[in-house]
């Protein structure tokens, strides 16, 4: 066993690691250029939910994301009924896994609405998520940072 000081030893033995709160950097030279200007967005996806660690998450993911890019929201009726839209029984790992991911990375953001049943005088909350503009303004200020950091570095 090794005894440097950042291993743990306890942690579980196994070749899956879940980055529940962190991106995982590409291995991959062919897939991911470094001189591409722009990756597309499912490959940003890859890097959230390797499909190494979990193919299920990937997929939910993607599919949970295509349909938010092309409807620009999604209510909580909507999301409830994942089932049907993304084909599988995958609601309960996009609402415990990938939709708590996605909110910490800043991918997405929840905005809820007050609402008041006229016929039964009911009111409550409805959640609505919506892309979040916070992840790309993060990356941005990471590169900067680094940036000035090798600028530095060179100096």
């Amino acid at each position: 066993m090794s005894d440097h000081p950042f291993v743990d030893e306890a942690a579980r033995k196994s070749t899956t690691i879940v980055t529940k709160h962190s991106i995982a950097i590409p291995e991959d030279e062919q897939k991911y250029k470094k001189s591409q200007r722009a990756w597309n967005w499912e490959k940003i996806v890859d890097l959230f939910f390797p499909i190494e660690q979990s193919k299920k998450r990937n997929k939910y993911a993607k599919i949970f994301l295509r349909e938010l890019k092309e409807e620009g929201e999604i209510d909580s009726e909507k999301l409830n009924a994942f089932d049907e839209w993304g084909h599988e029984k995958g609601k309960s790992n996009l609402k415990n896994n990938i939709l708590p991911k996605l909110r910490r990375l800043g991918v997405i953001k929840y905005e809820y609405l007050e609402y008041r049943d006229r016929r039964e005088g009911k009111q409550g909350r409805r959640k609505v998520i919506k892309p979040a503009r916070s992840f790309s303004s993060i990356l941005e200020s990471m590169a900067n940072g680094w940036a000035a950091y090798e600028s530095a570095a060179m100096e």
